[in-house]
């Protein structure tokens, strides 16, 4: 099938409303008696990935490809094409997709025109791309400025995350895992009761005691889909709007795992009552686990901190006791003692010594006297801890904490 070399300078020309009728005006010229669908979003680059197509970028009409960095994580120039052409070979059948990008008053706008010799073919076609793509896989779905995007990098960092590195006080993290694993496992008696299915968990505490790697451990131990909000904030779209994606997104899913790191942050005065309705009104949010964390409880409202039905499990992160400080250090003690001679009784001495610590701030403490240590390996390291501690607990005096 060969379409016009002109297709998008034609087409695009001006761009307004009548753009997306042009481009499927003249696409219907050529296609014959071929069927044609249309869609907003499809990600054939992640189908393609996944090994279930294979995609050929043809020279007419020309594409547009455009390059952009991946930033200092990912130092390099990935691809991507705003217009394009391609052939795809999908099981036994050749079709054609069309994509087309412009600009609107309310942004970019995309769309995708897919084409193969019947309906049944392109229907099929596009239905397999949209689930396949849509199931996170390997991967955390992330939302962000109106959008969702999978993420294998965030999803690579809860594989990383183990509650053998997690020291909490008492039984609590024995506590929070069996609770996760004992709903999983219960739906029949849930719906047996008439009891919904669903559950909203709340993790409170001041920042750097574990919260986020317990959401990560959790996520990984779960081996369900999980979603992360990470902001309700869109230039186009109000943040009911987005609430609204974000639920709808999730029930399609379920059972997965709803994050909402920061909650006070997320949940303002102005969709308070929308997320409330999303939470717990006639939307069913059956195997819906709602995930949330906050550093600040104060900030939000009773109305969500202390209605049971909508986080009906609060786990509190407190600053580490004597007891969570030794275990904390000791995890550290048993990977460098080797390498620095750091000796066993100088633990119990640093536990002491660390009280109102943070575990990010004894993390900071260990990383920093390690790094110290490296650039003069002669200097005794329990001196290098002691001088650190100092320092941080003056930067912690500085900061008002």
């Amino acid at each position: 099938m060969k379409l016009p070399a002109d297709l998008f300078l034609a087409s695009l020309s001006p761009t307004d409303s009548a753009t997306p009728i042009r481009l499927e005006h003249r696409i219907l010229e050529v296609i014959g008696d071929r069927a044609c669908l249309v869609s907003p979003m499809l990600d054939l680059g992640e189908y393609e990935r996944l090994g279930l197509c294979q995609r050929e970028l043809l020279e007419s009409p020309h594409p547009i490809i455009v390059h952009r960095w991946g930033g200092e994580d990912h130092d390099q120039l990935f691809a991507g094409h705003e217009q394009a052409h391609w052939r795809i070979t999908w099981r036994d059948w050749t079709l054609h997709a069309v994509q087309a990008t412009w600009q609107t008053s309310c942004g970019g706008e995309t769309r995708y025109w897919v084409i193969a010799d019947t309906r049944e073919i392109v229907e099929a076609f596009v239905l397999d791309v949209e689930r396949r793509t849509n199931d996170p896989g390997e991967s955390i779905l992330v939302f962000h400025s109106g959008q969702w995007q999978r993420s294998r990098e965030l999803y690579q960092a809860t594989q990383l995350a183990s509650f053998d590195d997690l020291v909490l006080s008492g039984s609590l993290k024995d506590v929070i895992r069996a609770d996760f694993r004992q709903f999983l496992d219960a739906r029949q008696r849930y719906e047996s009761l008439g009891v919904a299915w669903r559950r909203g968990v709340l993790l409170i505490g001041p920042p750097g005691n574990g919260k986020t790697h317990c959401v990560r451990a959790l996520v990984k131990e779960l081996k369900i889909p999980s979603l992360y909000v990470q902001s309700l904030s869109s230039q186009y779209y109000t943040s009911e709007q987005l609430l609204m994606d974000v639920f709808e997104r999730a029930r399609r899913l379920h059972p997965c795992v709803l994050i909402l790191e920061d909650l006070d942050a997320l949940v303002t005065s102005d969709n308070q009552s929308f997320f409330l309705n999303q939470l717990d009104g006639f939307e069913k949010n059956v195997g819906l686990i709602v995930l949330a964390t906050t550093n600040h409880p104060d900030r939000i409202d009773p109305a969500i901190l202390d209605r049971p039905s909508r986080f009906d499990r609060k786990y509190h992160f407190g600053l580490p006791g004597l007891d969570e400080r030794r275990a904390f250090l000791s995890l550290w003690h048993a990977k460098l003692a080797a390498e620095t001679h750091w000796p066993s009784e100088a633990v119990d001495e640093l536990a002491v010594a660390t009280e109102d610590f943070s575990f990010a701030y004894l993390k900071e403490l260990v990383v920093s006297s390690v790094l110290r240590w490296m650039a003069a390996p002669a200097t005794d390291f329990t001196h290098i801890l002691r001088v650190q501690c100092d320092e941080l607990r003056s930067q912690m005096a500085t900061k008002g904490r």
